[in-house]
């Protein structure tokens, strides 16, 4: 009679083993079903660790949770006439310091005269450079007691160690500009901050030759040309 009764209890025990095994694979297989979820709901799966001789993680828990604002956010295109359409030119917040006369610089650098940008032209005339660590009165001949000053560059930022100046018979306006396409191979890829004057309000450097490739607009002050910093292979100043 005892051992009947013990082969029952056997019998119970392993019919509630195979239920509880076959109850946990089915919500297993179901927990790694992908849900369906409602419009404005997302899937979010929670995984347990990898455990030691698996393979991949498991699924612990799958449900639906509402999408908040936080997560989806449409935006509408822009349309032309609305504002951002046009990307507007750079506007300086201040004006040039107006410098007129010799370079008194007490550095090493270069001077070069440059011919306002003509039209039909890409670049101003450049003179042959002088370089010198004191007073610089006259290019080539052409005195520049009055002359203006276009621009400096220097081969630090902050405005460190001058490299060179560029000077012109005026000042920028609304029909004067200047600029240079290229660089001679002492000055191309130096520049790393540099100095607008004498109504020349903006200035612009690139990247590649004639005005090309990535950009930087600043002025009439730019302690750095940040990305384009030892970078810079052409330039341009105007009002």
């Amino acid at each position: 009679m005892l051992r009947k009764i013990l082969l029952a209890i056997g019998i119970l025990v392993l019919a509630g083993g195979l239920m509880a095994y076959a109850i946990h694979r089915a919500s297993a297989e179901n927990i790694g079903a992908e849900l369906e979820c409602p419009p404005g709901y997302a899937q979010v799966v929670n995984l347990e660790p990898i455990q030691t001789g698996d393979s991949s993680s498991t699924t612990s828990d799958q449900r639906c949770e509402p999408i908040t604002e936080a997560q989806v956010e449409f935006l509408e295109p822009i349309k032309p006439g609305d504002e951002g359409w046009e990307i507007m030119p750079y506007e300086p917040t201040e004006k040039s310091e107006v410098v007129f006369g010799p370079s008194q610089e007490s550095v090493y650098r270069c001077v070069f005269f440059l011919e306002p940008i003509q039209p039909g032209e890409q670049e101003s005339k450049e003179s042959e450079p002088v370089c010198s660590s004191g007073p610089i009165d006259s290019i080539n001949g052409i005195s520049l007691d009055s002359s203006y000053l276009i621009a400096k560059f220097y081969d630090n930022t902050n405005y460190g160690s001058l490299l060179v100046e560029y000077y012109g018979p005026s000042g920028c306006s609304t029909s004067i500009s200047y600029g240079k396409t290229s660089l001679p191979s002492n000055l191309d890829n130096k520049f790393a901050s540099g100095s607008s004057y004498s109504g020349c309000n903006v200035l612009e450097v690139f990247d590649f030759t004639n005005y090309t490739g990535p950009t930087y607009s600043c002025g009439p002050n730019c302690s750095s040309f940040y990305a384009l910093n030892d970078h810079v292979s052409s330039w341009r100043t105007g009002d």
